[in-house]
């Protein structure tokens, strides 16, 4: 998508974990938009999931034309909270921005696991509560290995995933 010399990107921020409606509802009135996605795991009722987030959560990307243009339609666009300005001006993104983004998000690295082996990873719940220990391997889908250090040895335990936190 090539930007025209008139055409510039502007910063949007929107309400609260409402980036997708506003880029939908902006689509819908014409606006070309982009709200950067990323692949992440996370952590859901003891499983590890893929979910689809926000690059920048709480804010997207959408192209103007000039200034002269009414903001109106924008500010009361459903998702979005305000047009980011600097002293009540707004301000268009650098040149190149855009496209660095989509480069750096098409080059991206493999999605990195919750845990790795030899990670240090803390239990937050369970009889070993607040105990620091050693994340060894999954041990299916909602549960892990670790090696927790009890009387100067090493114990391998199989515990819920939800119990575990990075330390780092």
């Amino acid at each position: 998508m090539s930007q025209t010399a008139s055409e510039k990107w502007y910063l949007i921020q929107c309400k609260p974990r409402q980036e997708v409606r506003a880029a939908e509802n902006l689509r819908n009135q014409s606006y070309t938009c982009y709200l950067p996605m990323q692949q992440v795991e996370r952590l859901r009722h003891g499983k590890t999931v893929m979910v689809c987030e926000p690059l920048f959560p709480g804010y997207l990307f959408v192209q103007l034309g000039a200034l002269t243009a009414s903001w109106a339609p924008i500010r009361s666009t459903r998702g979005v909270l305000r047009l980011v300005t600097f002293a009540n001006q707004a301000v268009p993104l650098a040149t190149g921005l855009i496209e660095g983004v989509r480069t750096r998000l098409a080059r991206a690295t493999p999605i990195k696991p919750l845990f790795s082996h030899g990670q240090k990873v803390l239990l937050t719940e369970g009889p070993f509560r607040d105990l620091d220990a050693i994340f060894s391997s999954m041990d299916g889908e909602e549960r892990a290995i670790i090696l927790l250090k009890i009387m100067q040895r090493e114990h391998r335990l199989s515990v819920p995933m939800k119990a575990l936190q990075s330390t780092a």
